[in-house]
């Protein structure tokens, strides 16, 4: 993916989970995330939140919070627990 820009720069780290969220196999590419992440120009920062992950550092970061969601769902955790992991992030 890299050389793709769009002048945003949160493109990147919104395009890997809109991508991942694209995938059938996204659950299995979860369990080995930075061989997926290489495929992206990703900061330190941003790499570092997809890998742990740090939904709320994710926020921060400027990923859209539907992608959020999509990113947390990709992990297997419960969707009625988003809300409280969210904020027990910060």
């Amino acid at each position: 993916m890299s050389g793709l820009s769009t002048g945003s720069p949160r493109y990147a780290i919104n395009r890997v989970i809109f991508d991942l969220s694209q995938r059938p196999d996204a659950r299995a590419l979860i369990a080995d995330k930075a061989t997926f992440l290489a495929r992206y120009d990703l900061t330190p920062e941003e790499h570092k939140a997809l890998l742990g992950p740090d939904w709320n550092g994710l926020l921060k970061l400027g990923v859209l919070p539907n992608l959020v969601y999509r990113y947390y769902i990709m992990h297997g955790l419960a969707p009625e627990r988003f809300s409280a992991t969210v904020a027990a992030s910060c």
